[in-house]
């Protein structure tokens, strides 16, 4: 018979084994419940660029053009973007963006284009003309920085977003909870070269409503002027002016 001192020590044993097997179980179960939680698509910023197939937006597109010889051509149209079918590419999920385009209301749409969209954990591509360009990076916040062209062949171009969570207005229509996208924004104040700037806008639980490209050469001067002449360049404009989205 094995003396009572060891039956006890025994029994003690198993007790502590008991209680550190209950506190690993209750572990394992508490990282499997975080590993099937979903992450929070409002924390993140997802809904800054919604993304399903029907959405439909529509801009008012103004394009003026500059000229070797100092004239200007302006244009205005309406760019219409249907969000079309899904299919995958390169293991992720991307979408079909048809983009139609039209002079007045009164004209039908005629297709201009067909870019395609994705949205991933960490990012929102859009590809634009078969060129990939990082649009926005998750999870959103001021003055994140990034490569937009990452994923392409240009140069290192770094993208901010600023302005992140705040009112945005828009032809005396306030957008809550936008923010904004800064490509470039090289302004020459004294129009002694050029001016470089892209920005875009885009707002909560609709996507893009604003965007700016601004790309002008001017006249090379000796001082700075209160005026620039432009030399050429391409100046467009994209206004939200109607949206269907699918929730």
């Amino acid at each position: 018979m094995q003396p009572l001192y060891l039956w006890l020590n025994k029994d003690r044993l198993r007790k502590v084994l008991n209680r550190y097997l209950v506190f690993a179980l209750g572990a394992l179960g508490i990282m499997a419940c975080n590993e099937a939680l979903e992450p929070n698509p409002a924390a993140l910023g997802y809904e800054y660029f919604p993304l399903n197939s029907g959405d439909e937006r529509v801009y008012e597109v103004t394009q003026i053009e500059h000229f070797i010889d100092l004239t200007s051509d302006t244009t205005i149209y309406q760019l219409r973007e249907v969000v079309g079918e899904s299919f995958t590419s390169g293991g992720e999920e991307s979408y079909r963006i048809e983009r139609y385009r039209r002079a007045t209301e009164t004209e039908g749409w005629q297709l201009d284009s067909v870019w395609s969209a994705r949205v991933n954990t960490h990012q929102a591509v859009v590809v634009e003309n078969n060129v990939p360009i990082i649009k926005l990076s998750f999870p959103v916040a001021e003055n994140k920085r990034w490569d937009g062209n990452a994923m392409n062949t240009r140069l290192f171009d770094e993208f901010k977003m600023i302005e992140v969570g705040k009112d945005y207005e828009l032809e005396g229509e306030k957008f809550s909870h936008s923010l904004t996208l800064i490509k470039e924004d090289l302004l020459d104040p004294c129009f002694l070269s050029s001016d470089n700037i892209h920005t875009e806008v885009y707002t909560n639980g609709i996507g893009l409503i604003h965007r700016i490209d601004i790309d002008r050469i001017y006249v090379s001067q000796d001082i700075c002027a209160d005026t620039g002449i432009i030399e050429s360049g391409r100046e467009v404009e994209y206004k939200l002016i109607n949206h269907s989205l699918v929730e």
